[in-house]
């Protein structure tokens, strides 16, 4: 007879094994490649893909990634599946470079870093040493140290930085996936035909998405939508995501096409490594929310969310770890037309965030959501209104089958 007690474990170091040795030849594969890239003189001219940076009381965080090959025209006009398709496979097939030394500054603060070994990069300012203060959405300089194929100066970009002025009343941390964009996560077909057949145009939001977002993000301590420009744009957004930052263009286009208020894109490495893309689970984003709310311990924070994929789950935990710091949950029912099991789970941990004083919300709508805003004193009843004729166009405009 098997011991079932030593089955977890020997189970979990045999995929522990699996993940390591697929790395380590993803690892010798890229090795070769670039080697062979190199030889022949087809190394490519190495360029920084930026990404939204944000801004804490103490500290400037910037990131992004060195290619040779980013996506810089995604044929957003286009609607040919074969253009979408090219796009999809140019993401993933990314050529990324490595060990390259990059250069930031912001104001008086400089930093520099170099590029790991799937091109990423993060550089950390000193907030104080920038001079000045910042506004709601300012640019940091990067570049990098001269390199063979790219010299310093060709290599200049600009990273949009947002930072969370003192009088915000709250930020809010919200989920991509079939939150803020329709993508059919609980749908392997669907998830794949409009991951590889669409673009950020043809991708459609959730009705009213855009309208009530704005809302929550331009109500600051003036507490008017309707007031002077230094009223607005007081709370920040972030966007966290189980996609890989290969789809990072894509998500950040669909939120300008969408007139979805900007933020911070956070998204998870592509990769074999145990904390990558094949771990269980989708729990790097509670590990993101969590690093966001320490990060701006002082500012209370609203958390969105769907039913589909665990989002739930992960918001209670966070509820019962910050406890009042958290001002509410939503989490939207991706078939709210039917029961489900995601339905039960919903409420298990409506329960278990209510216990932990915070109240989790399941709801059908950006119109109920708004209401619950309304009764939580998170937004003005004055705002309703118009999320709920937004709401309504959106429905109209997007009544159709969805066609990628």
């Amino acid at each position: 007879m098997s011991d079932n007690s030593t089955e977890p474990s020997w189970r979990k170091e045999l995929a522990s094994l699996l993940t390591r040795s697929a790395s380590s030849v993803d690892d010798f594969a890229d090795t070769q490649i670039r080697r062979l890239r190199k030889r022949f003189g087809r190394s490519g001219r190495p360029a920084i893909q930026p990404y939204n940076g944000y801004a804490t009381a103490d500290t400037v965080h910037l990131h992004g990634r060195v290619l040779t090959n980013p996506l810089l025209d995604a044929r957003l006009r286009d609607d040919r599946w074969w253009h979408d398709l090219a796009a999809t496979i140019q993401r993933f097939a990314s050529d990324e470079v490595p060990g390259v030394t990059v250069l930031a500054r912001m104001g008086n603060a400089t930093g520099h870093t170099v590029s790991d070994a799937e091109g990423y990069f993060r550089v950390t300012l000193a907030r104080d040493e920038i001079g000045g203060e910042l506004p709601f959405w300012s640019e940091a300089a990067l570049c990098l140290a001269d390199h063979l194929h790219k010299p310093t100066i060709e290599s200049a970009t600009q990273c949009n930085v947002m930072t969370a002025p003192e009088r915000a009343r709250f930020a809010l941390i919200s989920d991509v996936d079939d939150t803020i964009m329709h993508t059919g996560a609980t749908s392997l077909g669907t998830m794949a035909k409009l991951t590889f057949f669409a673009n950020a145009r043809t991708r459609a939001p959730l009705p009213g998405i855009a309208s009530w977002y704005e809302a929550l993000q331009h109500v600051g301590s003036c507490g008017d939508p309707n007031l002077s420009p230094e009223c607005e744009r007081t709370n920040p957004i972030f966007y966290v995501s189980s996609s890989p930052w290969n789809l990072y263009d894509l998500l950040a286009d669909f939120i300008e096409i969408n007139a979805i208020p900007d933020g911070p894109i956070l998204l998870r490495d592509l990769g074999f490594e145990e904390d990558k893309f094949f771990k269980n689970g989708h729990d790097h984003k509670l590990a993101k929310a969590r690093r966001l709310l320490r990060q701006f311990p002082g500012l209370p924070f609203v958390l969105s969310g769907d039913s589909g994929q665990e989002d739930a789950r992960l918001y209670a935990a966070a509820a019962e770890e910050f406890g009042s710091q958290i001002k509410a949950i939503f989490i939207r029912d991706i078939d709210p037309l039917s029961d489900s099991t995601h339905d039960e789970e919903v409420v298990r941990y409506m329960r278990q965030a209510g216990a932990a004083g915070v109240p989790m919300f399941a709801i059908g709508d950006s119109v109920e959501a708004a209401r619950y805003c309304v009764e939580l004193d998170l937004l003005p009843p004055s705002c309703l209104e118009e999320i709920k004729e937004a709401t309504d166009r959106d429905e109209h405009r997007l009544s159709g089958p969805l066609t990628p």
